[in-house]
């Protein structure tokens, strides 16, 4: 990838002298230069409805890789770890790459949308890495067709995931048989990626019909034909809820560098996570201005405290006396966390969106072993955080 190589380019007298934070941010001008000039230049100051279609007309160009070979070189290069291992969001065992285009053993290429939702036609949704990821056979076979979800009742597990359901669900979408409809539920480190997956395809085709004929088909639940929203309301209050507590990170960043070398073409809602909002969530109705969004391959990204992209710009704490409450401070490698209560739960995962810490403020100063950036979440907030 373009950030190793600049770091292996390097001499050695110079690999003493370059810091780590330079070091990221030059991977994040060279991610710049991924998007062309004025790519998303004929979304500008649309809205609802509009800035949909309008990101439709953007991003559905380009090409596809053909599905099975085409989609493990893909692979090779956006879900391969520096050691040389699958980054699997679906499980924890560890498997490793061979040659691009070669399948990795006991792996399967998943489609994280149910290619039955919209009747399993090869077309390019059928062969799309945006949500195509390499998946442990178990785990793709046990989560079938079903919709994202919190699992409240768990059934089964398969890899990392939580299959089950949840009968709040259950009230709004009744099966005819009377029986809850399964979903499945990831882990919190890859809730974001599933989200902004889910919020793509509900965009790049939304030309296509879900099919909503089949109880035993997951998109019945998940999905509606009747307006440009796409989703259910149930789904969509999921997707945004993961969306926001699960900001994106590096790992997604430089997944979809690679992808966009082979599709041409973008996630909007990963170059600009704001643009959820301004289609499913709190700026519904607004006129969006892409100068005033941020950007995941701005300079300042990592150093801004709104990385949902929920308020689309950096949260000033004089204007906002709630996160003022809160204080982070970084002393050498330890984290110290002010004005939360006790119990409050936290989790830290690092530049590549590993979770490594889930603790609580009675555990406060945290640790970090590793010098980095880190995202610091907290209930109703994440942090970026820097570890010299």
């Amino acid at each position: 990838m373009v950030c190793v190589a600049i770091v292996i380019n390097l001499k050695k007298n110079q690999m003493k002298k370059i810091t780590l934070l330079a070091a990221f941010f030059a991977c994040l001008v060279a991610f710049a230069e991924k998007m062309p000039d004025g790519y998303y230049q004929s979304a500008d100051g649309k809205q609802d409805e509009e800035l949909k279609t309008a990101l439709y007309n953007i991003i559905k160009v380009g090409s596809r890789q053909g599905y099975g070979s085409g989609s493990w070189t893909v692979f090779y290069y956006s879900d391969r770890r520096e050691d040389g291992s699958v980054w699997d969001m679906y499980s924890d065992t560890v498997r490793y790459f061979t040659n691009p285009g070669t399948a990795v053993s006991g792996m399967n290429i998943e489609h994280s949308f149910a290619k039955s939702w919209w009747g399993g036609t090869k077309n390019d949704a059928y062969k799309d890495c945006y949500h195509l990821n390499p998946s442990e056979s178990t785990a793709n076979s046990a989560r079938s067709n079903y919709p994202l979800g919190v699992v409240t009742n768990v059934t089964k597990t398969a890899g990392s995931l939580k299959i089950g359901t949840n009968p709040e669900y259950k009230t709004l979408y009744p099966r005819k048989n009377g029986n809850d409809f399964m979903i499945w539920e990831p882990k919190d480190e890859y809730k974001g990626d599933f989200a902004r997956a889910y919020f793509y395809m509900a965009t790049c085709y939304q030309d296509l019909t879900w099919r909503i004929d089949n109880d035993d088909v997951g998109s019945k639940f998940a999905m509606q034909n009747d307006n440009y929203l796409e989703f259910q309301e149930w789904e969509q209050q999921v997707l945004l809820d993961w969306h926001r507590m699960d900001p994106v990170s590096q790992k997604e960043i430089t997944r979809m560098d690679a992808v966009s070398d082979y599709q041409h073409n973008r996630n909007p809602f990963i170059d600009y996570p704001c643009l959820v909002e301004y289609i499913w969530g709190n700026k519904q109705g607004q006129k969006v201005d892409f100068k005033k969004l941020k950007n995941t391959a701005d300079s300042d990204w990592l150093t801004s405290l709104d990385m949902s992209g929920c308020t689309c710009s950096s949260v000033d704490t004089k204007d906002n006396p709630a996160e003022a409450q809160i204080k982070i401070n970084v002393e050498g490698k330890n984290i110290f966390i002010y004005g939360i209560n006790e119990d409050t739960e936290i989790k830290i995962y690092d530049a590549t969106g590993r979770l490594i810490i889930d603790a609580t403020a009675t555990q406060s100063p945290i640790r970090i072993v590793n010098s980095g950036f880190y995202l610091l979440q907290l209930p109703n907030k994440t942090h970026k955080i820097l570890i010299p």
